[in-house]
């Protein structure tokens, strides 16, 4: 029959060439029976054809390829006369006509037309891209510019590559089914587990990676399970060291001969000269392959049921750590009498609970009755009728007290009770069956997969046998800038994995987007973006200022990684959390500053000695441009020897002249930029800061991110003992360090109890709700919902609050304080509406006070309470603001406030 106009398809032959029968068969018709008849030309027999199997196809549509790309198998076919297209609703076939007469049949699944050419759909952002490509590209000896001519060699038919939705194609980005087994030959935890599995289910997906998180063991894991779905990878990254740690890790499980890294003539040229045959592999290979995935399943199923327990260890831990931190500065201002530990064995839910109940009665001048007695002595034992005869401060003192004793007590239960949990299973053996037993898999595969003799490629052979290439070869490595020369221009990956692509700019991750179906874009925005020059960034604001593209392809403003978060929002964003680099007082500084505490630090506190150091110089204008002689002294004289001991010393500035002095100075090589030491670590980390005062280099959040992670055991800043601006983040970094180490100056005013009073905080607001108001006036879950939210819209991530914050814990020194004000403030029930604060460095940065309007302004007792509170609050620098309930009290409102009084002070 004629296959231009009808198609006869087998489907139990389905997966193989056979399936289509079309030009076998002489004749077809429906039988009397429903059945297809069918004669072939092979044989005077009729053979009748179920219509589930038997499929038979008329009226083809031809596909008009003027201005669409056919691709076969996802290569580029250029060479076709007429394409049919014959489908029924439920199957799609194509038959192929080729430019010399060679006809083919293909399934649909094979097959993909464009829609809409991406030059096309991408209108102005795709002639901005390649506007911003040939006006700041790399140009070569010989004029070329690098970038350009990438950019000439994109396939521009090919829509179905995430390109197109970066470029503004409507079309949701694919989802997968999630394998039935995936594999961790490199290890894996909670989040690591999260990441691979979006990796594999989504067409594009984004990993977060802040530092020691274990990136690198993420994209292994995800190279691991393409390899075993025998789809090819390109790995590519702005830097060598990034891929070639790649490389390493797989040449050290003997899977190195999979891998060619090409991109530069170099890289392409060294791989030629130094191809491996395959290695030995006997050793790999093994029968009882379903045995061994039920073993990983099982193994994956155990090492899951202890991710949650691992992650509320750490939580939990973390928690005791700073409520120990709290309960040291609790006791150096409070002493504990002994006639109120009894009060240190009750639960800390129920000592916070009548603390508040009583702290209400007592506002409100109200006595305790007989029944609210009886109901709490049920609740904490008859001691607390003797207790409650006492003065409010002492009552009060006591609950809180006890509440630090009795939490701490809970917490090393909890921390007692994971612990024990999680020796039912050895969680450290089964993560080490996990990977052994995925790696065993992995190598049988690759085993089974790479045998023979194997193919040789020259320079010119391997762009015209890329899919054999890519068959010897199924992962790739580059840099980002030649990710587009590595392979043929008519085929592209099946997946590629961009490392560190928050240094890589927006014109270059846009083109490495056109080399895969798939996209795994990874690395971390609060790193060290990539560096514009200063008259890059003027050519990139003119380009911009010309083509006027939305914010979130701006060059200036935005990483490659960064746009793609903002441009791809069907993308999924995994957070890797779990930190295992760093001790804990060190990445908890990073954790709170720059991560919104969403880190969990696997690292363990043993309550090491000088973790955290701060060495100032003394006052004076030390630094000369970009060298400080007074820090390379103290380095020398004071930190070095101190450090000598240390398996691993670095030292880091933001500044090369400061690190080639120092090195000088030292007569070896210990000392680098910041820069330069992103992706390394050191046991101790020295950070000399050069400058006089912060400068927006030097300060800069990345920049101070990745040099503080830098350290794994100890870290010492080395500064200009000169006053700095309190919100700098260098001036946070102190703060939080003195702190840390109890290094209590003379000071007005008290570090905030957050961990006492947050928990003071939510139980006030949610007797609130469940009592009715605690005040008559404007309720104070409104007013603290809105202070969260607006600091949280103006961008205060290290800023919180707590509510009714007594007087008397923040305030230390009565100096300069009149009789009547000190009484005052040492009355337990005087406090402040809400205070903010700093939940770095515990400091207060503001009080806000709510005033019924009624009760404020009639009242001369409260109008004189008002007026003593707003004078000692002033005395500290700490006056309040004040809100009236007939005020209008919205978030746009508290933000211009917050906004207003807290820029310089956060």
């Amino acid at each position: 029959m004629n296959p231009r106009k009808y198609m006869i398809i087998d489907l139990e032959k389905k997966g193989d060439k056979r399936i289509f029968v079309t030009e076998q068969v002489v004749h077809i018709s429906e039988n009397n029976n429903g059945l297809w008849a069918v004669k072939f030309s092979t044989s005077q027999r009729i053979f009748n054809y179920n219509k589930s199997r038997l499929l038979y196809l008329t009226n083809p549509i031809g596909v008009d390829l003027i201005e669409k790309g056919l691709y076969i198998k996802n290569k580029h076919i250029n060479n076709v006369s007429e394409l049919l297209r014959f489908d029924d609703g439920r199957h799609i076939f194509y038959h192929v006509v080729y430019n010399n007469g060679f006809t083919e049949n293909l399934d649909g699944d094979e097959v993909y037309v464009t829609r809409t050419p991406i030059d096309k759909n991408g209108g102005t952002t795709w002639e901005y891209l390649k506007k911003l490509a040939a006006e700041t590209g790399l140009m070569t000896e010989e004029g070329d510019n690098i970038l350009s001519l990438q950019y000439g060699i994109i396939d521009v038919k090919r829509d179905n590559v995430p390109l197109a939705q970066y470029l503004g194609d409507k079309t949701k980005l694919a989802t997968y089914r999630i394998p039935k087994t995936i594999y961790y030959p490199f290890g894996c935890n909670a989040s690591q587990k999260k990441a691979v599995e979006n990796a594999l289910t989504n067409q594009v997906s984004v990993i977060q990676g802040p530092p020691g998180t274990g990136k690198t063991q993420t994209i292994l894991n995800i190279i691991a399970n393409l390899l075993l779905a025998k789809k090819s990878v390109l790995v590519v990254s702005n830097n060598n060291s990034a891929v070639d740690n790649v490389a390493e890790k797989l040449e050290k499980e003997g899977l190195g001969f999979l891998v060619a890294k090409l991109g530069s003539v170099e890289n392409k040229e060294f791989f030629i000269a130094n191809q491996q045959n395959y290695p030995l592999m006997d050793n790999w290979k093994f029968e009882e392959v379903n045995s061994i995935k039920q073993q990983v399943t099982q193994a994956l199923k155990d090492v899951s049921l202890c991710f949650d327990g691992q992650s509320k260890y750490a939580l939990l831990k973390s928690e005791l750590d700073a409520l120990l931190k709290e309960t040291k500065y609790d006791i150096m201002h409070n002493e504990v009498s002994d006639n109120h530990k009894w009060l240190f064995n009750k639960p800390s839910k129920k000592l916070m609970s009548v603390r508040l109940q009583y702290g209400i009665l007592m506002e409100n001048s109200k006595k305790v009755s007989h029944f609210q007695m009886l109901k709490w002595s049920f609740a904490l034992g008859f001691k607390i009728y003797k207790l409650l005869k006492s003065e409010p401060q002492t009552v009060i003192k006591a609950f809180e007290s006890a509440y630090y004793v009795a939490r701490k007590r809970e917490l090393e239960n909890e921390l007692l009770s994971i612990e024990n949990s999680l020796k039912t299973i050895d969680i450290s053996q089964r993560v080490t069956d996990l990977r052994q037993l995925s790696l065993k898999v992995l190598k049988n595969s690759v085993a089974k997969r790479f045998t023979g003799e194997r193919k040789r490629f020259t320079l010119t052979s391997i762009k015209p046998q890329t899919e054999a290439f890519l068959k010897e070869y199924p992962v790739v490595l580059s840099t980002t800038y030649s990710a587009k020369a590595c392979i043929s221009k008519d085929m592209v990956f099946d997946y590629l994995i961009m490392d560190e692509a928050s240094q890589v700019d927006i014109k270059t991750g846009a083109l490495a987007l056109s080399c895969a179906m798939n996209a795994v874009i990874v690395g971390d925005d609060k790193q060290l973006p990539n560096v514009v020059s200063q008259e890059e960034e003027i050519a990139l604001n003119a380009i911009q200022s010309t083509y006027h593209v939305d914010e979130k392809y701006q060059a200036t403003t935005n990483s490659f990684l960064q746009s793609c978060v903002k441009v791809l929002k069907d993308a999924p964003v995994t957070l890797l959390r779990e930190h295992y680099r760093c001790h804990p007082r060190i990445i908890d500084f990073c954790n709170q500053r720059f991560y919104n505490g969403e880190l969990i630090a696997m690292t363990s506190d043993n309550n090491e000695g000088k973790v955290l150091q701060v060495i100032k110089t003394v006052p004076g204008n030390h630094a000369r441009g970009h060298f400080n002689q007074r820090e390379i002294d103290v380095i020398i004289q004071e930190v070095m020897p101190e450090y000598s001991t240390s398996d691993s010393v670095g030292i880091i500035t933001p500044y090369r002249d400061q690190a080639i002095a120092i090195n000088q100075a030292l007569g070896k090589d210990v000392a680098s930029t910041i820069h330069k030491f992103q992706g390394r670590e050191c046991d101790a980390i020295i950070m000399s800061m050069v400058d006089n005062i912060p400068t927006d280099f030097s300060d800069d959040p990345n920049l101070m991110n990745v040099a503080i992670s830098r350290a794994k055991t100890k870290l010492c800043i080395v500064v200009n003992g000169n006053e700095m601006p309190s919100n700098s983040n260098l001036a946070q970094l102190i703060s939080y360090i003195q702190y840390n180490n109890f290094e209590v100056k003379e000071s007005k005013i008290h570090s905030v109890f957050d961990i006492l009073y947050k928990q003071y905080t939510a139980e006030r607001l949610a007797y609130e709700v469940q009592s009715g108001k605690v005040s008559e006036y404007l309720t104070e879950n409104i007013i603290y919902d809105t202070l969260v939210k607006a600091i949280d819209k103006v961008q205060m991530s290290n800023c919180d609050v707590v509510c009714h914050y007594p007087l008397s814990r923040l305030i230390t020194d009565f100096n300069g304080l009149e009789t009547q004000e000190i009484a005052f403030i040492s009355n337990a029930l005087s406090h402040v509406d809400f205070l903010v604060y700093n939940s770095i460095t515990k400091k207060p940065l503001m009080t806000i006070e709510v005033d019924g309007w009624k009760y404020h302004n009639q009242s001369e007792v409260q109008q004189s309470r008002d007026k003593l509170k707003d004078n000692i609050l002033s005395k500290y620098g700490l006056k309040p603001y004040r809100i009236s309930t007939v005020d209008t009290v919205n978030v746009e409102t508290i933000e211009e406030m917050l906004a207003n009084n807290l820029n310089k002070v956060v």
